[in-house]
């Protein structure tokens, strides 16, 4: 859609509930988000479907979402940029996990193993990530919010050592839990400076 759409529609929107000319702008920038965002998760979940791998997809943007809801973590400044990485990175990681969880039990237990020691440490190392543009100054919400971290680790751990035990639909267990593993060391390399450097070059880039 062009820029100039969302100008009208928000200066319509100023119009019709009489808000001040200033809240144009955000009102462009929060249609044009929130638009780009639905249609990231749309096509996401398409490309997913495409692989072959919806459910995994589906797994990786709920634990991603749960994760960072409290740990934060660094992302793309440019909308473009983070939906055309939310449509790569998600089906990869269900695609990925996918295939390892066709393998050796032995192979499914060290990922998950691997990645309840990643997301712990990392949460103890890193979280919260704020960023510039919504900064975390209270030192309170700051413990809060790392605390919380260690509430949603603990809950993902916990499922997925239910998923090791499930026998019932064993492979889609695994598999679930294979997804999750992989989702929780992203969403963790996501809480490093190494990972805020990366996505500033891509916005640099862009």
């Amino acid at each position: 859609m062009e820029p100039n759409l969302y100008r009208r529609m928000a200066f319509y929107l100023c119009q019709q509930n009489r808000l001040p000319p200033e809240k144009e702008y955000e009102l462009a920038y929060a249609m044009e988000v929130l638009l780009i965002n639905i249609l990231n998760l749309l096509l996401t979940l398409l490309v997913g479907f495409l692989l072959g791998v919806l459910p995994g997809t589906v797994v990786s943007i709920m634990v991603a979402a749960a994760y960072r809801h409290t740990a934060g973590g660094a992302h793309a400044r440019s909308p473009w940029i983070c939906a055309a990485a939310t449509m790569i990175v998600f089906p990869s990681l269900a695609y990925l996990g996918t295939y390892l969880a066709a393998g050796p039990d032995i192979i499914s237990r060290i990922i998950a193993a691997a990645a309840a020691l990643v997301g712990i440490y990392a949460i103890y190392r890193f979280a919260p990530v704020d960023s510039a543009q919504a900064p975390i100054i209270s030192p309170d919400r700051r413990k809060r919010l790392k605390r919380y971290s260690y509430v949603v680790i603990g809950i993902l751990i916990s499922a997925m050592l239910i998923l090791e035990v499930i026998s019932f639909w064993r492979l889609y267990a695994i598999t679930i839990q294979v997804c999750a593993a992989l989702t929780i060391m992203w969403v963790s390399f996501n809480l490093t400076d190494t990972a805020a450097s990366f996505w500033c070059l891509l916005d640099n880039q862009h």
